[in-house]
C-alpha cells in the first residue's frame, strides 16, 4: 500500500491508544517538495492545535557551512509558504536515519510520526531498502505516508 497509494496513507499500530494529537514530526530530507507536505500537515494540525516538528536527521555533517545554509533556506521557504504558526525545526544528529526516526518517535513525545515515501530502484529496494517500510515496522505511534510529489487539494 506505501508503495503505491497516491495519496496520504496512516498506518496505526494495533496496540495504539488515542490521546489527541498534540505534535506531529514530519521527517524531511530538505526537499523542496517537501514544503508542499508540511502545508498540508499545517492543515492538518490545525483543527487539533498541534504543534509541527520538522525533523531532519543527519551525520555530522550538520556542522558544514554549506549544509548549514541549505537549512537555512528550506526554513525560510517554510516560513513564507507554510501559513501555519507553530512549525518548528529539529536536527537530530545519527549515523543512521532509521535509528533517528526510532529514537524521535520513542523519546519525542510525538502523536503522529509523518514521511514522505520516496520511490526506489530494484537494486536500491535490495542494498539499502526503504525508509518508510523500516520505519513503519519499527515505531509504535502512528504513521503518516506521502507519496512524492504529493499535492493537497487546498
Amino acid at each position: 500500500m506505501i508503495d503505491k497509494a497516491g495519496f496520504p496513507v496512516l498506518l496505526v499500530p494495533t496496540d495504539a491508544t488515542y490521546n489527541g494529537v498534540k505534535k506531529i514530526a514530519f521527517a524531511t530530507d530538505l526537499s523542496k517538495s517537501d514544503v508542499e507536505i508540511i502545508h498540508s500537515l499545517g492543515i492538518l494540525a490545525h483543527p487539533f492545535n498541534a504543534e509541527i516538528l520538522i525533523a531532519h536527521v543527519t551525520d555530522e555533517k550538520y556542522d558544514d557551512p554549506q549544509h548549514q545554509q541549505k537549512v537555512d533556506a528550506f526554513l525560510n521557504e517554510i516560513t513564507s509558504k507554510a501559513d501555519y504558526p507553530k512549525v518548528y525545526f529539529r536536527h537530530i544528529q545519527s549515523r543512521n536515519v532509521n535509528n533517528g526516526l526510532e529514537w524521535l518517535a520513542e523519546h519525542g513525545q510525538i502523536d503522529i510520526l509523518a514521511m514522505v515515501h520516496r520511490p526506489h530502484s530494484f537494486l536500491q529496494k535490495i542494498f539499502i531498502g526503504s525508509h518508510t517500510h523500516q520505519i513503519a515496522r519499527q515505531v509504535e505511534v502512528p504513521l503518516l505516508v506521502f507519496p512524492e510529489g504529493y499535492k493537497a487539494l487546498i
